[in-house]
């Protein structure tokens, strides 16, 4: 039989775990399995004539709420094509209504609800010997009688599941590569699907350790690891953490981590690493106790932030904090607090997400209570609930986009930590001001350069009519020079400085002990050169100073090296001067 195994991802660097996980788990009793993957942006057409080329007998699709509505388009098309075709989902977006799914779909034969290793192994020697599907523990079918759904299969200890990465990454080059060791977790947050998971299972130690040293020889640029809670089990994690450290290698491992359970020892060794072997994610999600509660979240927020802060202040870590706004009892006032929250940890990255209702969560099946209205299609979207409306809803969009724009890309760091400042750090309203300001001025109606957004912050700046508003610019104008060696400046912040003072920086510049002494390699030879990797600019306020804000007005030499990256975000490298 030849089988195809095919997805949408949502984005082209983005792999597919399960389907690898399936062909490994089947290529030794059924050797022609093959792969395809495309994303939900590729046009259908492309998409059904790949597939149909490869004439499959058996084409299987794993369905998640990114991709299911082109994945029933397309195989409703490939089904008229080629009628003989067998056709079978699997995936968390067909697990919680298989058979109102094939009522529906009449094109789709099977449908493999929870983990499909097993289920989709058992289905192959079926249809490979004459079996009969009621058979197949976790499988929905067709029968001359209607449509049938066998009990979820029983769970699968994880190390009989073979390497999903058997024959290497050549097909990966470009991609993120997904890799798990454990399934299950110990929470149940009424707004995940993890929470049906009954309990944890690991893959053993040595297999973990073994596995990773793989992605690290070859060279894998990233590795996403999706435990839904990697460190539950904290000596478990602190020893992968240590390997990790040990095997040196370039590539960097994404984790999800619950910060409240990393404790001293784990800080330890964390403070080891270099920057940019790990990256880590973890879901705060609200800090408002009574949200909570509802959905069963168990936080302990003041260690978490403790451990957090610490892993900041090393600067090697790249960490991402999530809030989830539309959760039970979460209004404007209570979101304004989890976001200031958040925001004084000062993570590298603020995911503002919004709740999705979906299949088979708590928060889905209680929908009613909360008085949730939520889209019919995926991703099941909330529109309102009785603590917030739809327009408090429209409105955290905007200040999640001015989050994105101005907070996540780094390019603004400077100004943005001393606009919170002067806003007694309230960060919410900072960035609420600044999505009315875009409202007003009609800038959500179209996209801008980088270029443009300097500008555009600059004409928010001066509209605030705040006597720190020179400091300000300067600020503005210093983070532009830190993110790119400036050639056109933004309209508005070009130099101002004079000629006594030019002529001071051409003295500097042309004075080869001076510039050996910031200048990585430099040795007097070909200085043009090295000219392209400095920057020099003159400031009206010392902007290299934290506590700017304090100061008064006192011009400032500040040389940017763009070939010295420092920290974990890899920012050019800066000294001051005196000319």
């Amino acid at each position: 039989m030849k089988i195809l195994l095919t997805t949408l991802n949502s984005k082209f660097i983005h792999s597919n775990l399960a389907i690898r996980l399936l062909r490994a788990y089947c290529i030794k009793d059924f050797p022609g399995i093959e792969l395809a993957e495309y994303t939900i942006n590729d046009r259908y057409e492309k998409v059904i004539f790949d597939i149909v080329q490869r004439r499959p007998e058996l084409l299987g699709f794993s369905c998640y709420i990114w991709n299911i509505r082109e994945t029933l388009d397309i195989a409703e098309t490939i089904k008229r094509i080629l009628p003989g075709v067998i056709i079978t989902l699997g995936g968390p977006e067909v697990s919680y209504d298989s058979v109102g799914i094939m009522e529906k779909h009449p094109c789709i034969d099977y449908i493999i609800a929870g983990e499909g290793e097993q289920a989709f192994y058992d289905l192959l020697r079926c249809l490979s010997s004459d079996g009969h599907p009621g058979d197949i523990a976790g499988l929905a079918w067709r029968s001359r009688e209607g449509i049938h759904f066998n009990a979820h299969l029983h769970e699968l200890p994880l190390d009989s599941i073979p390497f999903p990465y058997y024959s290497g990454f050549d097909d990966l080059k470009d991609k993120i590569i997904y890799y798990e060791t454990s399934r299950g977790c110990p929470y149940r947050c009424q707004f995940c699907l993890s929470s049906n998971s009954k309990r944890v299972r690991f893959l053993s130690l040595d297999r973990v350790k073994r596995e990773l040293k793989l992605f690290v020889d070859a060279g894998v640029p990233q590795v996403k690891l999706i435990d839904r809670t990697f460190n539950c089990d904290p000596r478990r994690a602190k020893e992968i953490f240590s390997y990790l450290i040990s095997l040196g290698g370039n590539t960097n491992f994404h984790f999800e981590i619950a910060g409240d359970l990393i404790d001293d020892e784990t800080l330890s060794i964390l403070s080891n690493a270099p920057a940019g072997l790990f990256q880590f994610e973890a879901g705060i999600q609200s800090t408002n106790p009574l949200t909570l509660k509802e959905v069963q979240r168990t936080t302990d927020l003041g260690k978490l932030g403790k451990a957090i802060n610490e892993i900041i202040k090393n600067d090697n870590i790249h960490v991402h904090l999530d809030l989830i706004a539309g959760l039970p009892d979460e209004d404007l006032v209570s979101m304004a607090e989890s976001v200031n929250a958040v925001m004084r940890l000062r993570p590298h990255r603020l995911q503002l997400g919004f709740l999705k209702l979906l299949k088979g969560s708590g928060l889905r099946m209680n929908a009613g209570q909360y008085g949730y209205i939520y889209t019919k299609y995926p991703p099941y979207e909330v529109l309102s609930s009785r603590s917030l409306s739809y327009d408090d809803l429209a409105w955290l969009k905007l200040i999640e986009e001015m989050i994105e724009v101005y907070y996540n890309s780094h390019r603004f760091d400077k100004v943005i930590t001393h606009l919170i400042e002067l806003y007694d750090n309230d960060a919410f309203e900072l960035f609420r001001d600044l999505s009315r300001f875009w409202q007003d001025r009609g800038y959500f109606r179209c996209s801008h350069s980088n270029h443009d957004l300097y500008v555009i912050l600059k004409e928010f700046i001066e509209t605030r009519q705040t006597e720190a508003a020179d400091m300000l610019l300067d600020c503005l104008l210093f983070d532009y020079c830190r993110h790119v060696k400036p050639g056109r400046y933004p309209e508005g912040l070009e130099p101002r400085t004079d000629e006594e003072t030019r002529e001071k920086i051409r003295r500097f510049l042309s004075d080869d002990d001076k510039l050996k002494k910031y200048i990585r390699g430099y040795d007097g030879k070909d200085p043009k050169q090295h000219m392209r990797k400095i920057h020099i600019e003159v400031f009206r306020y010392p902007v290299h100073r934290n506590d700017v804000l304090s100061c008064s007005r006192r011009d400032t030499a500040i040389m940017f090296c763009y070939d010295q990256r420092t920290g974990v975000l890899g920012k050019a490298a800066f000294y001051r001067l005196e000319l």
